[in-house]
């Protein structure tokens, strides 16, 4: 497949109005807080886990954008297929300096406690009808399963497994949208295991509430209905004649990296455009929960929403119709978001002409600098920067550094405590 989720450029997950770029905001407390305050206080720093002062490697594993999010059902049409994007960056500690592992290892995922997903979802009764034919049960759309082995990209520079299938139903089907996967680093040359991160969440949730508007029955024919009724098309025509269709078709979707038809509004644009007006038949709060993940998934859950920053806020997504308008005056959905430097200014800000979860760290210490540390490797994925509300995000820093912040400590990595990163080394 050519489209941007193989590299999570173009990602998947919950929708453009939470959007792609929450933890791009993650130093808003640096533009808050006085001249030379500190987001966090400084304190004595703690005494790092065991098994972090003693490994040779350090691991850090994260999703790409901090929820994914599928439907309920495929009896009627696709929107987006169950499919998750984990990350790995694993670097040799050392004294003097920490170096990033490309070669001599492997990586393997695992979700812990859900080892299948058909049956929780039954996306795989209609893949075919969506351009997937004789795609096998529990096999995601680019080829990986709920465990498996992690591909190194040269280009990104890190280890990735794309388009994993996971739901948010456990094994005993207990609904839980902070999955966790185990990380395992083995040598190639031994098979001996070199790393762990025993916990990691792969965020996920079927908490897409169209039948909150559209009715608790027959959702699917009233969304087909009323898209007909105002656009002159056929899809419930199609669908009782056996015929199903995914939103991708006709509108494009950076998502997925379909080109939509010409003329045709795409998709992010049309569905916030055409329920903009709409949302007073939710009672859902904030109302981009009413589709995004969710009223009990809260998939907004990382730093900035811990000090009340919010999806609509003007410094981030805005409202729905800015959603929309914005992409009518030419902006690309999932490629064009909110940036780091619109509140933190350059010292803070992504790559140039990329998104935050594409960024890697430009102005640190020089020997850290260029495609090495990916900047989610120290804040966590976008709606969960560290310290995240959930506890089960803050388990990977804990393990790494003793602490349920950003990778802070110095230590984690090599020697020395904790010291300024960004704009350089130093105190």
């Amino acid at each position: 497949m050519g489209s941007r989720l193989l590299h999570t450029h173009g990602g998947l997950g919950g929708r453009d109005a939470l959007g792609i770029a929450f933890a791009a905001l993650f130093l808003t407390l640096l533009a808050a807080a006085p001249a030379g305050a500190a987001i966090y206080p400084r304190t004595a720093a703690p005494q790092l886990p065991v098994s972090s002062s003693k490994a040779q490697y350090a691991v850090f594993a994260v999703n790409d954008l901090g929820m994914h999010c599928f439907q309920k059902s495929y009896a009627g049409f696709m929107i987006l297929p169950p499919a998750n994007n984990m990350k790995v960056q694993v670097f040799r500690r050392g004294s003097e300096g920490a170096s990033l592992v490309t070669s001599g290892i492997k990586i393997q995922y695992s979700v812990i406690g859900n080892t299948y997903s058909a049956g929780k979802t039954d996306f795989w009764q209609y893949a075919s009808s969506y351009g997937y034919p004789g795609l096998k049960a529990n096999v995601g759309i680019t080829g990986n399963k709920l465990s498996g082995t992690m591909t190194w990209s040269s280009k990104d520079r890190w280890w990735i497994a794309t388009a994993i299938p996971v739901t948010p139903y456990s094994d005993q089907l207990v609904f839980n949208p902070l999955q966790t996967v185990k990380i395992t680093v083995r040598s190639t040359k031994t098979n001996k295991v070199l790393a762990t991160q025993p916990k990691v969440v792969i965020p996920v949730s079927d908490e897409m509430r169209c039948d909150y508007c559209h009715g608790p029955q027959n959702t699917a024919a009233s969304i087909l209905q009323a898209h007909d009724a105002g656009n002159g098309t056929h899809l419930y025509a199609d669908l009782q004649a056996g015929v199903r269709h995914a939103c991708s078709e006709c509108h494009a979707d950076n998502a997925l990296g379909k080109p939509g038809v010409p003329g045709v509004k795409p998709l992010s644009q049309a569905i916030h455009g055409f329920h903009a007006d709409k949302m007073t038949m939710t009672t859902v709060t904030p109302s981009c929960y009413t589709c995004h993940p969710g009223a009990i998934t809260k998939c907004l859950r990382g730093r900035m929403a811990a000090i009340g920053f919010t999806c609509t806020d003007a410094k981030c997504h805005g409202s729905m119709r800015t959603v929309a308008d914005t992409q009518a005056a030419g902006r690309q959905a999932w490629l064009q978001e909110p940036t780091c430097a619109g509140c933190h200014g350059a010292t803070y800000a992504e790559n140039p002409g990329q998104l935050y979860r594409n960024s890697y760290l430009a102005n640190g210490p020089e020997n850290m600098n260029g495609k090495k540390i990916m900047c989610e490797a120290c804040h966590n994925s976008p709606h969960a920067e560290w310290a995240s509300t959930m506890s089960a995000d803050n388990a990977e820093p804990i393990n790494l550094q003793g602490q349920a912040t950003y990778i802070r400590d110095c230590r984690t990595c090599h020697g020395g405590e904790s010291g300024k990163i960004h704009g350089g080394g130093g105190g």
